[in-house]
């Protein structure tokens, strides 16, 4: 153990005067003794010095073990907290600003106390009780507080005594700081039996306050490290889910109960237990229960009888409320009594009294602004199950939102399928029903066309013979088109193939509209290479050939027709179709390929809008492709290609 230097300089010359002295002098002696007293004193000074130094090492390295080792966080703080009281302090105690910024105390130790008489007075000032106090002061402007004269115990207050004097025991109070932020305060107390506070003490407590409030700091981090993390995971999970589900439904089509069934089974799967969806009548505004499930069939069996068992309209019970309202109901966890007492909820009694407390969530299903329908979940509380959440309600929302979209689309579908069915229904069996009387009328007039032939008519009765024969021939082809349109939407479109001449079999058709070329002043140049043949339906290559032969005659303006057959090599053979009439717009050259579509809205161009399509039909089931090029008023060109067979 080291003497101070100044101490121990003085002791040296006090002891050396004293060797000056004659030996035996009284003045020798009693200066010796004294100078033994004052060696005596400054050892226990650096002792006690020493002693000190010593804890305050000892305090740092064990709180550095504690705020690193295994504990958490909370636990270790409080062990830190101990751990400076006895030797250093009396009482200490932890105050850290929790998530709402509110300080709360975390933790408050006494090494006895029996011999701490400032105790009642500092509980008195924890921050929960007392706003502003020295603690809250300190946390506000992150500066160290250090308070000596406490006075007796039970004062009320934590300052000095008036006039400055110490009358015992002190109280120090440092930030718990990091990466400058003031997290809480630090607190010690030394009672008036002990030394108060010093320097090295406000440096020992500052020290120790940065270590806590950096483990303070790394824990809340972590925390919110850790809680970011499991949100992530949450926000991960959802969307697997609504991808999952917005497969299924793209795997389910259009068709109205395949959607349902894949909402109900899917919900369930990741919500439920249970499931059930309503869908409203738009006749009388009842909701209908259209799809359900659940994976137990007694439970599934017992549901259902729970949603038939009452019919609800907009306003009426839980299903209706959340129509009418438009927003989602939660109930975490509901019994029978409950269910009994309520008005909304009677229907789910006897559900209820079988399986015991449930948890019940229904959300609206709204689409284009207008509620159609309620998707509404059930879980077994009673059986362990986990109440619903917020976050469930947010799913649940998410999927009703796709539910809806795809039960709207379905429903579309299925009505303009349903109206598609049933005008074909209609144009089938009107080209039936005109078939016949069309048929005898044409014999009728191609009977007075040979006698106005044969015998000497009036001029106008032959030529108004002619116009009813050409009518009657348009009127036929329009009713084999509507005929066509009925065979091919219900799939009945059938080929008989056989080998045949491209070439020869477009010279005959060629041969019979000669005369519809003639009336149109449009002259036909036909060109063929090679022999192109194949295995082809010849009735409806003739209607292809036909169809854009007519076109040609009919959009031509008179001007010249190309029509090229040749070898296409690979691909197969090319029939091509030129004329150099009104053209069609880029923009129309899909559509007219559509039924009922024409490039030409104009009057004097008649027709129903079918010929193309009929042909794209028949060239697609002989397994080939038609295009068309060209530009308004530059012409207009048809290419068809079709495989050999």
């Amino acid at each position: 153990m080291q003497v101070p230097q100044d101490n121990f300089m003085t002791f040296v010359d006090r002891m050396s005067h004293a060797l000056d002295q004659p030996v035996g002098a009284r003045s020798a002696t009693g200066t010796l003794r004294e100078l033994v007293r004052s060696a005596a004193d400054a050892v226990h000074v650096a002792q006690v010095q020493a002693e000190a130094a010593s804890l305050r090492l000892s305090v740092l390295a064990e709180a550095g073990r504690l705020l690193s080792g295994p504990l958490g966080w909370e636990e270790a703080v409080a062990a830190v907290a101990q751990l400076a009281v006895g030797g250093f302090a009396d009482w200490c105690a932890v105050d850290f600003l929790d998530e709402h910024g509110a300080l709360r105390r975390l933790t408050a130790r006494h090494a006895h106390v029996e011999r701490s008489p400032c105790t009642g007075c500092l509980e008195a000032f924890t921050p929960e009780r007392v706003r502003p106090s020295a603690i809250t002061e300190v946390v506000r402007t992150g500066c160290p507080l250090l308070v000596t004269g406490l006075g007796v115990p039970g004062a009320r207050a934590l300052a000095p005594e008036a006039g400055g004097g110490e009358a015992g025991g002190s109280f120090l109070v440092v930030p718990l700081a990091a990466r400058h932020h003031t997290l809480g305060a630090m607190s010690f107390v030394r009672g008036p039996e002990r030394e108060p506070f010093g320097e090295a003490e406000r440096i020992l407590t500052e020290d120790l306050a940065s270590r806590v409030g950096l483990a303070i700091d790394h824990a809340r981090l972590l925390r919110e490290s850790r809680a970011a993390e499991a949100e992530s995971r949450r926000h991960a999970a959802r969307l697997r889910i609504l991808v999952e589900v917005d497969r299924l439904l793209a795997q389910a089509g259009l068709e109205l109960p395949a959607v349902l069934d894949v909402i109900a089974h899917k919900v369930s799967e990741v919500i439920g237990d249970g499931c059930v969806l309503q869908l409203i009548r738009e006749e009388d505004s009842t909701l209908e229960p259209v799809a359900l499930h659940h994976p137990e069939p007694e439970a599934r069996w017992l549901l259902a009888s729970t949603v038939h068992a009452r019919r609800q309209r907009s306003g009426e019970g839980l299903h209706g409320g959340v129509v009418l309202g438009g927003h989602s109901v939660l109930l975490p966890d509901i019994d029978a009594e409950a269910a009994r007492a309520s008005e909304g909820l009677t229907e789910y009694v006897p559900y209820l009294e079988r399986y015991g407390a449930q948890s019940l969530l229904v959300v609206p299903l709204r689409a284009q602004g207008r509620v159609v329908g309620t998707l509404g979940v059930v879980r077994d509380v009673a059986g362990g199950s986990r109440p619903y959440t917020e976050e469930d309600r947010l799913l649940l929302q998410s999927l009703g939102e796709r539910a809806a979209l795809a039960i709207v689309g379905a429903r579309l579908y299925g009505a303009a399928t349903e109206a598609v069915r049933l005008r074909d229904d209609f144009l089938s069996v009107a080209g039936h029903e005109l078939k016949t009387p069309l048929c005898a009328l044409r014999l009728q007039i191609q009977m007075l066309a040979r006698l106005t032939r044969g015998e000497a008519a009036a001029p106008d009765v032959a030529e108004r013979v002619a116009k009813a024969e050409r009518a009657s021939e348009r009127l036929g082809v329009l009713v084999d088109e509507l005929l066509d349109v009925g065979r091919i939407s219900s799939g009945r479109l059938l080929l008989e193939r056989e080998e045949l001449d491209l070439a020869q079999l477009t010279r005959e058709v060629l041969g019979r509209m000669s005369e519809a070329f003639s009336r149109s002043g449009s002259e036909v140049r036909f060109l063929t290479d090679g022999v192109p043949t194949g295995r082809w339906d010849r009735m409806r290559l003739e209607q292809v050939l036909v169809n854009l032969l007519s076109n040609a005659v009919k959009y031509g303006r008179g001007q010249p027709v190309e029509v090229r057959v040749e070898d296409g090599g690979a691909k197969g053979v090319r029939l091509v179709v030129k004329d150099h009439g009104i053209g069609i717009a880029p923009e129309d050259r899909v559509r007219i390929f559509e039924r009922f579509e024409r490039a030409v809205q104009d009057q004097r161009y008649q027709g129903l809008g079918l010929g193309l399509w009929i042909t794209r039909e028949i060239v697609d089931a002989h397994g080939g492709s038609i295009q068309v090029h060209g530009a308004p008023g530059e012409g207009s060109t048809f290419t068809v290609t079709l495989p050999r067979g």
